[in-house]
C-alpha cells in the first residue's frame, strides 16, 4: 500500500523501511569478541480480508473545494498531534545534489497495486483541488493526510476506486528506489468499530497494511473518508501500530475540518 510517508505511497513506505533497516543495523556498543544473539522477530499476525463498505452517493448540494490553499488549510496541523511529533517540510530536490540523478528502481507487481495508499489525487485524477501534509513521530512513526475534492459524483467514484484497490491487492510486492524487495499484505481493520466514530452523512472505511523488507516489518493503518465532495485519507505507519485512539481521533478531526 502505500505508505505512509510523505503521502502514503508504496514507494514512500518502502523508504521508511530502508531507514528502519539502517537504524536497526547501527549500534553504540563497543566492539567485542563476544557473539550476541539477535532478537527473534515477532510472530506474524494474519490479516482478515479487507471489507469494503457500500459505495456512497455524494449528498445533494455538496460542493467541491476549488482552491488548493483553502483545502490545505483544512488539513491536520502539528497542534493536533501529541508531543514528540514534528512536521515534514522537505525542500524540492536539488538536481545537482549527489544521488539526485541516480536510477529510480522502484516498482510494484502487479503495477496497478501502486494505487494502494497513493495520494488520492494521483490514484484518481480529475479532482478540482488537492493537498497533503506529513508528520513524523517517535520510533520512526509517520502520520500522513491527503485530500482531493471532485465535482459531481467524482468523490464517490474516487472512494469506490480506493476500496477496489484495497480489495484487489490483498498481497503484492515491489522494490524501493534502490531495487530492494518490499512485500505488502492488505487486510481488514477494526479502527472504525464502535458508535460515533463516523459522523452522520460521512462514509468511511479502514484498512491495515503490513509492509516487510529486509526482515523489518511496518504496520500501516489507514482511514479513508468521504465528506461531501471531498475524499481524505489518514495513514499512520510505525514499527509498531500507531496508537489506535490517536488515529481514530485524528480521522474524526480531519472529517470535521472538511465540513466547516
Amino acid at each position: 500500500m502505500a505508505v505512509t510517508v510523505a503521502r502514503a505511497s508504496a514507494a514512500l513506505v518502502a523508504g521508511m523501511v530502508s531507514v528502519a533497516v539502517l537504524a536497526g543495523c547501527s549500534t553504540d556498543a563497543p566492539d567485542t569478541d563476544e557473539s550476541t544473539e539477535s532478537t527473534p522477530p515477532a510472530p506474524r499476525v494474519d490479516l482478515a480480508p479487507f471489507e469494503p463498505v457500500p459505495i456512497p452517493t455524494v449528498a445533494a448540494g455538496a460542493t467541491p473545494i476549488v482552491d488548493n490553499a483553502f483545502l490545505a488549510g483544512r488539513l491536520l496541523t502539528i497542534a493536533d498531534l501529541p508531543a514528540g511529533w514534528t512536521g515534514y517540510d522537505l525542500p524540492p530536490l536539488d538536481p545537482s545534489a549527489p544521488g539526485a540523478t541516480a536510477e529510480d528502481r522502484s516498482s510494484t507487481d502487479p503495477a496497478d497495486c501502486a494505487a494502494v495508499l497513493a495520494p488520492i489525487a494521483t490514484a484518481i485524477p480529475g479532482g478540482i483541488s488537492a493537498a497533503s501534509v506529513s508528520y513524523g513521530g517517535p520510533n520512526f512513526a509517520s502520520l500522513d493526510q491527503d485530500a482531493a475534492s471532485y465535482d459531481g459524483d467524482g468523490a464517490a467514484t474516487a472512494f469506490g476506486r480506493i476500496q477496489d484497490a484495497l480489495a484487489r491487492c490483498g498481497t503484492f510486492s515491489g522494490t524501493d528506489a534502490d531495487g530492494v524487495r518490499v512485500d505488502y499484505r492488505v487486510g481488514a481493520s477494526d479502527l472504525l468499530s464502535g458508535p460515533g466514530v463516523v459522523a452522520p452523512g460521512d462514509t468511511a472505511v479502514a484498512a491495515r497494511i503490513q509492509v516487510t523488507s529486509d526482515g523489518v516489518e511496518l504496520t500501516t493503518d489507514a482511514v479513508i473518508t468521504l465528506v461531501g465532495a471531498t475524499v481524505t485519507q489518514i495513514v499512520a505507519t510505525g514499527l509498531d501500530p500507531v496508537d489506535a485512539d490517536l488515529v481514530r481521533g485524528l480521522a474524526t478531526t480531519a472529517a470535521d475540518r472538511l465540513r466547516t
